[in-house]
């Protein structure tokens, strides 16, 4: 995607100035992308690692790591890469290594392209690192350990996180050789992953930014990042818009653009991501449902959220036998299986295996905001001294139910102003149910129509409980709007719709 071009000190290039950037993305970024590499060694059943400097399609070296079994026979192999801004003995890498090759499977694991100790531009999991991935197949292919469904065809699949996942379904999608992939925690499309409903989400843009340009050179002052993302970066900020560049990129790399994509796939999501949120991993399931593709379905507690760093090894060795039973199905054949939906209920601290996503049992619940007891004025506005930015309205919970899907909000806005930004939150008994939440622009003054669906949720509730809509139109992880002098909600005309189950 492009050389790899370095700023000057001044700026003066109308870029970001990267040194400062960096500088200024915290020495907490700098713990997460260092590490250093490992020597050839032996783990315990049988299965042994060896370093390889594998040259890619562009004579791009990517350092690998093969994890190989202890086999009388070809196996299947898997082959992985790592999150952004990572390398490949990250701790959310190199664990599900060591698990799939004492399973069983040869593991190829890679720096990409830009990152660790891998050569090349990092290009955001385009075009050049879906061509990386394909050499490594051919690599793959011509291994004497790995099993072949023909010639120059290995058993192979894919695994791994973030922007892990995103190069399994794109890779997928351009090589019909990859047999089966379990993309963790990754996006569906970037746009709304970046900006969703046109709203930037600035903190982790920043995040990204920070992170990629330090560990893509080891926190060297330059970096081998694509320089169009951080000229985008500073647009957006500019602008309060997202440039028409990174608008084609992200369709380019985004599954809902991907064309004949037949490859088994088995999503697994966390229910606290801020960055991918729930409904990200349910609209790919959806898709590949509609197009009749072999698909599952998983949550558990964590991603892209601090919940990640404490959740326990039982509830990572449970996703992890999940994933393997998905390739002991597609890579050897086996007539095993996993359950449709696989689902961690965070209050009861257990898996829950069903048949349908969401269940037949489901029914959606309509709740007016006009019946709602409101806390604060239907007026909100970001500067103000008469008004909130923030109101609320809640609803008594009438019966035990369980809360599971994918809710709709339907809202009628009088728009003060060239545009609003607003910021909505599902509440239980007062507190977020997930995370950030969402948020949605509106262009042009007047009463607006909106709906949209919140990310996907999952709760029980009782009569003693309270379902709570917060509306906002300020939050500290999106660029709020510059121009609004904020909105007026009509509760008459407003409502939540939310998937419910008895219990």
């Amino acid at each position: 995607m492009g050389e790899n071009h370095s700023a000057g000190d001044s700026g003066t290039d109308g870029r970001v100035n990267r040194r400062r950037f960096l500088g200024a993305s915290g020495a907490a970024l700098t713990a997460l992308a260092t590490g250093v590499g490992t020597a050839t060694a032996s783990f315990g059943s049988g299965v042994t690692t060896e370093d390889y400097t594998i040259e890619s399609w562009d004579g791009t070296q990517l350092e690998a790591t093969l994890y190989t079994p202890d086999a009388s026979e070809p196996q299947p192999a898997v082959l992985m890469t790592h999150g952004w801004g990572a390398f490949r003995e990250s701790p959310l890498t190199a664990p599900k290594a060591k698990f799939h090759a004492k399973n069983g499977y040869n593991v190829l694991t890679y720096d990409s392209r830009g990152f660790g100790s891998s050569q090349g531009t990092v290009g955001l999991d385009g075009p050049n690192e879906i061509k990386d991935a394909r050499r490594l197949v051919d690599w793959l292919a011509n291994r004497p350990e790995v099993a072949l469904d023909a010639t120059d065809d290995p058993k192979v699949g894919m695994d791994g996180v973030s922007y892990a996942g995103g190069i399994q379904l794109s890779a997928a999608a351009a090589d019909d050789r990859i047999d089966a992939v379990a993309p963790r925690i990754t996006w569906n499309d970037l746009q709304y992953s970046l900006a969703p409903n046109g709203v930037i989400k600035i903190g982790w843009l920043s995040i990204l930014l920070g992170l990629g340009g330090i560990s893509s050179n080891l926190i060297g002052p330059d970096t081998n990042i694509d320089p169009r993302l951080y000229d985008w970066y500073e647009q957006a900020l500019e602008t309060n818009d997202l440039p028409p560049g990174i608008l084609e990129a992200n369709e380019s790399r985004s599954f809902p653009y991907f064309e004949d994509y037949d490859t088994p796939t088995f999503l697994v999501q966390g229910w606290d991501d801020s960055l991918f949120k729930p409904i990200e991993a349910v609209r790919t399931y959806r898709a590949l449902q509609d197009r009749g593709v072999e698909s599952r379905l998983a949550f558990y507690e964590g991603g892209h959220a601090p919940e990640e760093i404490t959740v326990p090894f039982d509830q990572r060795g449970h996703m992890n036998g999940l994933v393997n039973t998905w390739f002991d199905r597609h890579l050897r054949g086996e007539r095993t299986d996993i359950a449709q939906s696989n689902t961690y209920l965070k209050q009861r601290e257990e898996f829950r295996a069903e048949e349908q996503f969401p269940p037949d049992d489901t029914e959606v619940v309509t709740y007016d905001l006009g019946t709602a007891d409101a806390n604060g004025d239907d007026r909100i506005e970001q500067w103000s001294w008469w008004y909130d930015s923030n109101v609320t309205y809640t609803w008594d919970v009438r019966d035990r139910a369980e809360w599971y899907g994918t809710p709709q909000i339907d809202l009628s806005l009088d728009v003060h102003g060239p545009e609003a930004r607003i910021f909505v939150n599902m509440l239980r008994n007062g507190d977020p149910i997930n995370g950030i939440g969402e948020a949605y622009r509106i262009e042009g003054s007047g009463v607006s129509r909106i709906s949209f669906e919140f990310p996907t949720l999952q709760r029980f509730v009782s009569p003693s409980d309270t379902l709570g809509l917060q509306i906002e139109v300020s939050s500290p992880y999106y660029l709020n709007s510059r121009e609004s002098d904020g909105v007026t909600v009509r509760p008459g005309e407003s409502s939540v719709s939310l998937p419910q189950r008895p219990r």
